[in-house]
């Protein structure tokens, strides 16, 4: 599975991201970067939750992947003006936009798919890869791959939350990870569309703890399952 991004700025400059995914889990192929970048060592900042150990892993997963994405564009203002392009095997998807508006689905695909164990969780919402999400669009797809995770364990054998109880909780380690990244990213020296297109991504983490306001608005949707 391939994903390309790409964008267009108006003095005619083109940044282009290429990702190849393993068709069988998702996991992203590590991108090239320099190694002797000392904020993506696993030490540096590391995470409060993170399972690893520096002793195994010398660095960051997630970090070592998204340098190559946050050099391209440590000068450039969150606001800058960018024609954003999403391909996949099955379609295109283009946006004129701001730069962080652009440049935040692309971290929190590399994010998911670099093999954080916390972060692995989201990676089967890569399957359906949506740029430009808004809020009600995140909370059916979140939703609904927690729920079919939850199908999966119970067939495997083990326990399911099918009440979503545990949903919050892997929300709020995205919170903290997030938390964490903030203090990576501000060492890179520049501009602030990197930062901030973070915080764009740390809004969406915190609609983990959505509402049955939210539910309410859902159930007409399925109002089909429900009147028989």
């Amino acid at each position: 599975m391939q994903i390309k991004y790409e964008y267009f700025f108006e003095d005619n400059r083109i940044e282009s991201f290429d990702l190849n995914l393993n068709d069988s889990d998702l996991r992203l192929e590590p991108l090239p970067v320099n190694e002797k970048d000392s904020w993506i060592r696993l030490g540096f900042h590391q995470c409060e939750d993170c399972p690893l150990d520096k002793t195994t892993h010398k660095y960051c997963p997630v970090a070592r992947n998204l340098l190559y994405v946050l050099m391209r564009f440590k000068d450039n203002f969150s606001y800058d003006e960018v024609l954003t392009r999403v391909t996949t095997g099955n379609r295109c998807v283009e946006k004129e936009n701001s730069l962080q508006q652009g440049l935040s689905p692309l971290i929190g695909l590399i994010m998911a798919t670099s093999g954080c164990p916390i972060l692995d969780r989201f990676r089967p919402m890569v399957f359906t890869h949506l740029p430009f999400a808004d809020e009600n669009e995140t909370i059916y797809r979140a939703v609904s791959a927690y729920l079919l995770a939850q199908y999966l364990r119970e067939k495997a054998g083990k326990e399911a939350d099918w009440k979503l109880e545990k949903f919050q909780d892997m929300y709020s380690r995205v919170e903290k990870i997030n938390n964490s990244f903030f203090k990576r990213f501000r060492v890179i020296e520049g501009k602030d569309a990197n930062v901030n297109a973070l915080i764009i991504l740390d809004i969406f983490a915190k609609l983990g703890s959505f509402s049955d306001s939210w539910l309410e608005f859902a159930e007409p949707l399925f109002s089909a399952f429900l009147d028989d």
